[in-house]
């Protein structure tokens, strides 16, 4: 397997420094250097499992929308969104909700990880058919528990979600479906999602698309006919304007969505629905105006701390 890792803020070893450290869990959250970690012992697991013809693209950001994929994985099997948590407890995946346990029953959860998942594959699709490509699958959305202390009950939920003792028969399962990409297929959406070209016109949809991998077995059209409908589809004109990355700045909002508004394939899932534009936040040294402001008084805090301490000391011990 082919491993391209885009994570942010790390050394070339792929280590977090301290200060780097504190900065990405002020931008993505306090339990980001324990999801990095998480990451990390899946894609060795993958590594591992799957054989050639499969691509892991790691914590890839989309462009200007600040919206970052923690796994993309191509290959014969689909594409695949895989969003990864180190919650432990008790959990309940309902349709699109995210609940946690309360007392004898569950409330929702904040954040909504069923929907961060799902958001995070509607962001791609966006990313890729917004150059003038229709995927000929749908990407699928799969939420990962790695800490061995969760337990989610699910109840057809609106993603695939698998606790740390699923991993190994998701995987088992990838290498025995049917193919439902070339090889040439794979190559080329992983080279849009990390190289984004001019929009295309003149893209044909396939004839028909297959069912999600982890849903059913297809039966696959003859290999010669599969990649002409891939290089069909990638063989269209381009335009002559030129492809600019930023234009891709939707985000996901916080809100609930519409109880049908997710599916449990998300086939039919509108790239276009994604909201249009991220409102605009200046950022300083990679900080916007609240992460700074958390920072600063961090720094004044530990000023009056020290000055309170400098106090202590004179007035106990004074000077001759």
């Amino acid at each position: 397997m082919k491993i391209i890792d885009k994570t942010p803020l790390v050394n070339e070893k792929g280590e977090l420094a301290p200060a780097q450290r504190f900065q990405g869990m002020l931008k993505y959250g306090f339990n980001w250097p324990n999801e990095l970690r998480d990451q990390k012992a899946i894609v060795t697991f993958f590594d591992r499992q799957l054989e050639k013809g499969y691509t892991l693209i790691r914590n890839l950001t989309l462009g200007a929308s600040g919206i970052t994929v923690p796994m993309i994985l191509l290959g014969p099997a689909g594409i695949f969104v895989i969003h990864i948590t180190h919650l432990r407890g008790r959990y309940e995946a309902r349709g699109n909700a995210w609940n946690e346990e309360a007392g004898t029953g569950f409330k929702p959860a904040s954040p909504n990880l069923i929907q961060e998942t799902a958001r995070m594959a509607s962001a791609l699709k966006a990313w890729i058919e917004r150059q003038g490509v229709k995927l000929p699958v749908p990407i699928e959305p799969v939420l990962i528990g790695a800490n061995p202390g969760l337990h989610v009950e699910s109840v057809k939920p609106a993603v695939r979600v698998l606790m740390i003792d699923g991993i190994k028969s998701f995987v088992t399962n990838l290498s025995t479906v049917g193919r439902v990409l070339s090889a040439e297929a794979v190559h080329e959406f992983t080279e849009r999602i990390l190289n984004p070209r001019p929009v295309r016109k003149g893209t044909g949809i396939p004839a028909a698309m297959p069912a999600p991998a982890w849903e059913e077995e297809k039966t696959q059209p003859p290999p010669g006919q599969q990649v002409s409908r891939a290089r069909a589809i990638f063989d269209a004109s381009e335009e002559s304007k030129p492809f600019d990355p930023s234009d891709f700045d939707f985000a996901m909002m916080d809100e609930e969505a519409a109880p049908d508004s997710l599916t449990p394939a998300l086939a039919d899932t509108n790239a276009e629905a994604l909201p249009a534009r991220a409102a605009g936040r200046k950022r300083v040294i990679g900080m916007t105006p609240g992460q700074l402001g958390i920072v600063a008084a961090l720094v004044v805090i530990l000023l009056l701390i020290a000055a309170v301490f400098v106090y202590l000391v004179l007035t106990s011990f004074p000077l001759p």
